[in-house]
């Protein structure tokens, strides 16, 4: 009898009309996930990924040991195999830092936005909401979630121009090559080049890749594809991630704080105790927040 080609109860897409979805509740490693700021989900999205590999070894060095006790001498598992689908299992999960290194960004500054939208001047947003989208949105509308959700920030400069928005502030000035923070800048924007290789390449290096990473003082091997377990070239990039969420988070609340002041220096404003709350639970805390006036 021969075999039927697909499962009958896989519905084919073009035929649905429904993505998907499941409550984060269900999903283990994202049922904190709502409660936790910005920083603190990107850093449990990296303690889950060095749980996951670590979990691989784990089941390797256990088949060996299983072997060894069933079948003294005989053949254990494949190390090519191991080898084979732990790489792979590297490559995907730095795809994945790199995109929540991203998405840690934009939660930040829509949690910011939120929380601020009083007290920042309509003067100062820039960004537009394509039209379609508005039109069919329905139920209750967060206006900082529609104008800067749909922003890319894999780019520095994005970063900086929505920062100065929102609390007047740049952290990385890009552009400026003086800047004391050039190597974290560069060191970032290979890393971003990193992610665009991953995922538009599949890992492989192009020519165009190579000349972009050179750029930025870095090189590869064009034809060959990037490796994130040769020479710890992956926890380096998240280490160097983690490291920055931290910073970054610490630097923005600070800004937040230094902007709320001028804020209330020149216009004699309030600031609610609500708002430090608020804050807290979107972004985090700091010292300079705490330092504020607040009613």
């Amino acid at each position: 009898m021969p075999r039927v080609k697909g499962a009958k109860n896989i519905v084919p897409f073009p035929d649905r009309r429904d993505v998907a979805t499941t409550g984060t509740v269900s999903i283990t490693h994202l049922s904190r996930a709502t409660t936790l700021t910005p920083v603190e989900q990107f850093k449990a999205t990296l303690r889950h990924q060095r749980n996951y590999l670590k979990w691989i070894d784990s089941r390797h060095e256990q088949l060996i040991q299983t072997k060894a006790q069933l079948n003294p001498g005989g053949p254990g598992p494949k190390d090519g195999t191991y080898r084979k689908y732990r790489w792979y299992s590297e490559q995907i999960t730095l795809l994945e830092t790199i995109n929540a290194f991203e998405v840690f960004y934009k939660t930040t500054f829509v949690n910011l936005a939120c929380a601020l939208r009083r007290f920042i001047p309509p003067s100062s947003i820039k960004g537009h909401v394509d039209a379609k989208v508005l039109w069919i949105n329905q139920g209750k509308t967060s206006f900082p979630s529609l104008i800067l959700e749909h922003q890319l920030y894999h780019d520095l400069e994005q970063v900086d121009k929505t920062s100065a928005m929102l609390v007047d502030a740049k952290r990385y000035h890009p552009n400026n090559i003086n800047s004391s923070m050039r190597k974290l800048v560069l060191a970032l924007q290979c890393i971003f080049q990193i992610r665009h290789t991953l995922s538009h390449n599949q890992g492989k290096v192009t020519q165009s890749d190579k000349a972009k990473l050179e750029i930025y003082g870095y090189t590869a091997v064009v034809g060959e594809v990037i490796d994130p377990s040769k020479d710890g070239l992956g926890v380096a990039i998240r280490n160097l991630l983690e490291m920055e969420s931290k910073d970054f988070t610490n630097w923005i609340l600070m800004s937040t704080a230094r902007f709320l002041n001028n804020r209330v220096s020149s216009e004699n404003i309030d600031l609610p105790i609500k708002l430090k709350k608020s804050l807290e639970k979107l972004v985090g805390s700091h010292p300079d927040l705490e330092g504020l006036n607040w009613k």
